[in-house]
């Protein structure tokens, strides 16, 4: 009954047509907003305030991705940061890899495909890679502070506005998840306890459906019982429409947001781009195969690609790490440096 009175509610579209499960969305770090995200989180540590980036990568919704240089400036620009921070560079490099790190992907990117015109006109080179990255991921968010990737339309103007774009896109989903799944808990629970005591006296949980129901009827045939019980059901579904209504309007509002600065798909993505998509949006690594099936499922336009091809470019790919034996993904979770 829930589902259908929410139906009309419909759902925003998605900012990523290649995610297996909306909303998704991959999202791109630079040295300077990881180093500004840091530093904030350890002064306001006592109040437990987190940054919009962890913020939006808390419920898997959104993945952080970042190139390879990336991890090297961040080791050597805390001591910097710390020397104007009230905060210890012990406190902040610990803070780091404790909170950051494993929502990180580290990505080597290699330079296999043509030139890229947007990618030309970054101008500083330690900034390229990050160029590089964005274009293979496509569509994505980039957040940066750097001018240099701002100018050629890679990062957004205030990439703060578009973090809290994208937490309260990520929030607003996960509010009405949470809302659908409180809902559907009495009914299970139910289903649940008539199983468990339809095993212990041997009747089929069906019977004793059948004699709750009926008693639930005779325990309401009184007028006054029936009004009493339907306007709790009536405030009960109001509030939790109400709640249901702002979540997803919350997410609505961040997609509007992001849509703004979303970087758009390639017209005719390479292999490399194709696999390098469909691997940025996995939580979990995949074999050859399924990586073959889903360029396929996604990429129905493109040229055709056999499972050798396949193979051959994740294993040439320096973007795409082997776990697993046999599985891949986009980039590598990296442990804390040794001092």
């Amino acid at each position: 009954m829930m589902d259908d009175q929410l139906a009309p509610l419909a759902r925003p579209r998605s900012l990523d047509p290649y995610s297996s499960s909306a909303p998704h969305l991959a999202a791109i770090v630079d040295t300077n907003v990881l180093l500004s995200s840091v530093d904030n989180d350890c002064r306001n540590a006592a109040q437990g305030r987190r940054s919009r980036l962890l913020l939006m990568s808390d419920c898997g919704d959104i993945v952080l991705y970042a190139a390879d240089h990336v991890l090297d400036e961040m080791y050597e620009h805390l001591p910097t940061i710390a020397k104007s921070s009230p905060v210890p560079l012990a406190t902040l490099r610990a803070y780091f890899e404790a909170e950051y790190l494993p929502v990180l992907r580290f990505v080597t990117v290699s330079e296999t495909d043509a030139p890229d015109s947007q990618v030309l006109a970054i101008t500083d080179p330690d900034d390229v890679p990050t160029g590089r990255l964005a274009k293979l991921i496509t569509p994505c968010v980039v957040f940066s502070d750097d001018i240099h990737l701002k100018r050629p339309g890679f990062a957004p103007r205030r990439w703060l506005d578009m973090a809290k774009a994208a937490v309260d896109f990520t929030d607003g989903h996960q509010g009405q998840v949470t809302l659908m799944n409180a809902a559907a808990l009495p009914l299970r629970g139910v289903a649940g306890l008539l199983s468990f005591a339809g095993r212990k006296v041997n009747v089929s949980p069906w019977i004793l459906g059948g004699l709750v129901l009926g008693a639930g009827a005779l325990l309401l045939q009184k007028p006054e019982r029936r009004k009493a019980a339907a306007e709790v059901a009536n405030k009960i579904f109001e509030g939790v429409s109400y709640e249901f209504a702002g979540a997803m309007t919350k997410e609505r509002q961040g997609v509007e947001q992001l849509r703004k600065v979303v970087l758009a798909a390639p017209s005719q993505p390479t292999l490399r781009q194709r696999i390098a998509i469909v691997l940025a949006r996995q939580s979990e690594p995949l074999l050859a195969a399924e990586v073959h099936n889903l360029i396929q499922e996604r990429f129905p336009e493109a040229p055709n690609a056999s499972i050798r091809d396949v193979r051959c470019a994740l294993e040439a790919g320096t973007e795409f790490v082997r776990v697993q034996r046999y599985r891949w993904q986009l980039g590598r979770e990296v442990e804390p440096r040794s001092l």
